[in-house]
């Protein structure tokens, strides 16, 4: 038996370690990849349990993914959608097979955990999860309307896994760069791009009070400026990626860490949520583009790079349970940080045995249907 599971352990590892991605990898955005997943499992450990002092600004991490992604999309796909060896149908599938497994997944988890939810109404919650099902394997979001509303279910745009949300602006946001390229726009556009968003972003905050907002239909709007810009930035640091700046890496990180998961010190919600999307976290994208990592360092950013995204799709519904079991049996704050520890140890465990046995596989899998079609 203890060799058994020491096999299965090594060949998780490996494949891992191996990944599924090629080229050149930016190990120190990888990183930080997977502390910001890790802030937001913590952010909605936060919303569920009686930490106040838990990540309480682990909502930015999305603004951080978002850079992230703008720049990785622009690195990996810009040119050749520019030139013209890969076509927009076919960056299509690649981004539709990249994302769309663990959405399936974490959708599955999301309904499980659903039906075994005791409800007054058990008809239209049934009803409700069917509802919410169909419209979350389509990826499109429910505005929750006094037409159409999904009321025994949380009140977001995705009410079975709510950080769907992002993943709806994400995909937003390669279509928009994939029709911004093919239109062949002069090089300074982008920057109109980013101040008319950027401007609209400002307003955003403003208004609601932080940048919270694009997960709930009374924020759904203002999703819209929050991903642009940051996505339009990310691109912008892809274009200027020469100028960064070396031995950054390890200040960024800190900063980074400090800005997820300690509260805010002194400033408003509304000027530190500016600063930090507008100023900091580019910067922090900018200045890790260069990092020159040691053999454990690199370890991690594999794990990180690899894992942050099965984390950040599959813990939503796992969060509600632990957290409704938690507060059911009123846990003292101590437990309930127990709580915490042991659930990201199993979601991280959960994370890597779905990304080996499940993701990696039927991503190439699918990949090699569609190249003989």
């Amino acid at each position: 038996m203890q060799s058994l599971i020491k096999t299965q352990w090594l060949r998780l590892r490996g494949e891992i370690e191996r990944g599924d991605s090629k080229g050149h990898r930016y190990e120190g955005l990888d990183i930080l990849r997977g502390v910001a997943a890790l802030a937001v499992l913590f952010k909605h450990f936060h919303s569920r349990l009686d930490l106040p002092y838990l990540a309480p600004n682990g909502y930015l991490a999305v603004d951080f993914f978002f850079v992230l992604s703008g720049f990785v999309i622009a690195n990996a796909y810009g040119k050749q959608l520019e030139d013209g060896t890969l076509s927009t149908g076919t960056f299509f599938w690649k981004r539709w097979i990249r994302l769309m497994p663990l959405i399936v997944v974490g959708m599955m988890i999301s309904v499980i955990a659903q039906l075994g939810r005791p409800d007054p109404d058990q008809t239209r919650h049934l009803s409700d999860v069917a509802i919410a099902l169909i419209f979350g394997l389509s990826l499109m979001p429910i505005l929750q309307t006094s037409f159409f509303k999904t009321p025994t279910l949380e009140q977001s745009i995705f009410p079975l896994n709510t950080p769907m949300w992002s993943l709806f602006f994400e995909v937003f946001a390669n279509i928009a760069f994939a029709v911004y390229i093919r239109l062949r726009l002069p090089p300074w556009s982008v920057f109109v791009i980013v101040v008319v968003s950027g401007l609209w972003l400002l307003i955003g905050i403003s208004s609601r009070g932080d940048v919270n907002f694009g997960f709930n239909t009374s924020g759904f709007w203002f999703g819209f400026p929050r991903v642009i810009w940051s996505f339009s930035i990310g691109m912008l640091i892809y274009r200027y990626r020469s100028f960064a700046p070396r031995n950054m890496f390890f200040p960024a990180m800190v900063v980074l860490v400090a800005i997820l998961l300690t509260p805010t010190l002194g400033l408003s919600r509304v000027a530190a949520d500016m600063i930090v999307v507008m100023i900091v976290m580019p910067a922090i994208v900018f200045a890790c583009l260069n990092a020159d990592l040691g053999s454990r360092a690199r370890l991690c950013a594999t794990w990180g790079g690899n894992l942050s995204y099965p984390l950040y799709a599959l813990h939503y519904p796992i969060v509600q349970v632990l957290g409704y079991v938690a507060k059911a049996q009123n846990l003292p704050w101590i437990m309930q940080a127990g709580v915490v520890i042991g659930g990201t140890a199993f979601l991280v465990g959960l994370s890597a045995v779905v990304y080996t046995m499940v993701d990696v596989p039927l991503r190439r899998r699918i990949s090699m249907l569609v190249r003989r079609a």
